[in-house]
């Protein structure tokens, strides 16, 4: 059978190499989407999405990580527990140090002469080191997954037009951004419009109670290849009654049917045709 990613039913799916730990462990591999960037498991790109849902996954249990955090930190407690105030101080700065936010970009689909076209909020999705994501970022260079917000879409970054993190656009009050030196517009973009790959438009609209911009698609281009001399003249009129279709058998000619039918009970017991 073929593997095919379970996000975008596309066959490019490649094989990561399974770090040491991994392999230590006996861990399965982990494959990824070129198209889509997204990472999993060989069960998810061979098991069909409907099946999927009455199988139990192999593999980790879904509360692994906690879990584990939970025994560290209770075999960490058990042997400092003696060393006093000082050393539950220690463990509480160690703790911090190990905790890791997630990787936070601004979502551009599309910029403008001044309107910046924003998804929203998104967490790059790749199996590539923190340190190479956030340089990526920075250099505008990044190829991969993107998941926006909390509604768990993973989209490949070849679709936005730029991808900035956080601290490099300013939210002014005035449904304003100030970015690269420049003040912008902008303009919201409906989850709908996320995978379009075509232009997008800017028109006014409400947004949370209030008047504000909202991305659409920009259908202008579809009157072009319409040839208006190819249209048939005249006038097509519907009227009820027009074009009436086969009429009813009446309950006579049921009736002779079923009679004629042989329909009777069989040597087998069974009502049906003899």
């Amino acid at each position: 059978m073929s593997k095919r990613c379970p996000h975008c039913r596309s066959y490019g799916v490649l094989k990561h190499r399974r770090r040491l730990w991994r392999r230590l462990a006996r861990r399965p591999h982990i494959y990824g989407c070129i198209d889509c960037g997204a990472s999993f498991s060989r069960h998810d790109a061979l098991v069909p999405a409907s099946a999927r849902k009455t199988m139990p996954a192999p593999g980790l249990a879904p509360d692994i990580v906690p879990r584990v955090r939970r025994l560290t930190m209770s075999v960490i407690r058990a042997r400092f527990l003696d060393h006093g105030p000082q050393a539950w101080a220690w463990l509480g700065s160690l703790r911090h140090l190990l905790w890791r936010a997630p990787i936070e970009v601004w979502v551009i689909k599309q910029i403008d002469d001044d309107i910046l076209h924003l998804c929203g909020i998104g967490t790059p999705w790749t199996e590539q080191s923190r340190r190479t994501v956030i340089e990526a970022l920075k250099q505008g260079d990044y190829r991969g997954g993107v998941c926006i917000g909390q509604t768990g879409v993973i989209l490949n970054s070849r679709l936005f037009a730029a991808l900035i993190p956080l601290d490099a656009l300013c939210i002014e009050p005035s449904t304003r951004v100030r970015w690269q030196g420049r003040v912008w517009q902008v303009s919201h973009v409906p989850q709908r419009c996320w995978p379009h790959e075509g232009r997008l438009i800017a028109h006014l609209g409400p947004i949370g109670g209030r008047a504000g911009l909202i991305s659409c698609e920009d259908v202008s281009t579809l009157l072009e290849g319409v040839a208006l001399d190819a249209l048939p003249a005249g006038t097509v009129v519907f009227e009820a009654g027009a074009a009436p279709g086969d009429p009813l058998p009446s309950m006579d000619d049921v009736r002779s049917r079923r009679s004629g039918a042989g329909a009777g009970w069989r040597e087998d017991g069974a009502w049906g045709r003899r």
